[in-house]
Formats: C-alpha cells, sequence, structure tokens
C-alpha cells in the first residue's frame, strides 16, 4: 500500500510542475489577480504576459490572524505557467533577490514581504515541513525543495541527502522519531 500511495504523491507531483506557490501578498475582495503576479514578475525584473499564464488564483480557506495584527493571514496565489522554464525562470529570480517586498509594486494593503515557491502535494508539504523542524533542531544548515523533491545538507560543502518520506527522514538525521533524537 504505501508504493502506492509514494507513485500516487511523485504523480501529483509531477502535475504541479508548472505552478508556483506566493505568499505574503494582502488579499483584497477587489483585487486582480493576474495584475498581482505581473507586478510580482515585474519586480523580480522579468517580462509575464496574460498568454503566459494558464491561471491564478488564491487557494485555501481563510486563515486566522497573524498574532497582533488585526488582518487574518492572506491566503496563497497559486500561479500555474505555460512552460516549466518561465516557473523556473521566476524561481531563480527569487532566489536572487531573497529580500522581495510589496514596496512600489502599486497593490493595496500594507508593504508586506512575499515569497515564491513551488508548488508541492500535501504530502510532500508536510514532509518538508517535519524535515525543516528537524534540520533545524539538529543544526543542520540547509532544508530545501527542487523539483518537488526534499534535499538537505548539514553544512557548506557537505554531501546532499534526499528525503523521500520519514523513514529517509529518521535514517538520514539520525533520529528515532520525527519528534525525538535518538
Amino acid at each position: 500500500m504505501r508504493p502506492l500511495k509514494s507513485e500516487l504523491n511523485v504523480r501529483d507531483q509531477e502535475l504541479l510542475a508548472n505552478d508556483v506557490e506566493i505568499t505574503g501578498i494582502s488579499e483584497t475582495k477587489e483585487e486582480n489577480p493576474h495584475h498581482i503576479v505581473i507586478a510580482v514578475a515585474t519586480k523580480l525584473g522579468l517580462t509575464l504576459e496574460d498568454r503566459d499564464i494558464v491561471s491564478v488564483k488564491r487557494v485555501g480557506t481563510t486563515r486566522g490572524y497573524i498574532e497582533g495584527e488585526l488582518r487574518p493571514r492572506p491566503r496563497p496565489l497559486v500561479l500555474r505557467l505555460v512552460r516549466r522554464s518561465q516557473r523556473d525562470d521566476l524561481l531563480r529570480a527569487a532566489r536572487v533577490r531573497r529580500h522581495l517586498s510589496t514596496v512600489d509594486m502599486g497593490l493595496p494593503g500594507d508593504t508586506t514581504r512575499f515569497y515564491l515557491n513551488e508548488r508541492l502535494t500535501y504530502s510532500n508539504r508536510q514532509l518538508f515541513f517535519k524535515t525543516r523542524e528537524a534540520s533545524a533542531r539538529l543544526k543542520w544548515k540547509f532544508s530545501w525543495t527542487r523539483d518537488g523533491k526534499i534535499f538537505v545538507r548539514r553544512e557548506h560543502g557537505a554531501a546532499s541527502h534526499r528525503i523521500r518520506n520519514e523513514a529517509d527522514l529518521q535514517k538520514i538525521l539520525g533520529i528515532n522519531e520525527v519528534g525525538a533524537k535518538e
């Protein structure tokens, strides 16, 4: 049963190969998601046209309030592009400009930092969360995703390890349970 779930997860992740998730941009009732995405691409120094966009929409249920804030957290924008190379260009540009904010973008709402990430399946998102949590606790310096795959590296120059499931997480990071150190 486990191999079948794993195979389905891999196929589901392949379906998200052209998707980008944009988090942190304020949500308003009158917003135009296409305009927001084009403004984000411009901020990154890229040109994105309407014909490059398959779809863009907010996903998920309305979120709860951030501690100390008067507004709920905005839902992420999910952008599906025509070509994967466009997605890769967007993610590469976002990595170069890590400290992005909505300043000078002409968007309504407060100036906030926003982030672009590849979209992950629910299973991969949960596994990546556990991986980041465990690697931070155990002082591993790097955890990242690339093409829907999860990786960790103990320190700069060390070998990278792919995390496929919780068993890999336990084996590679040396923990009995994902929540505890040996």
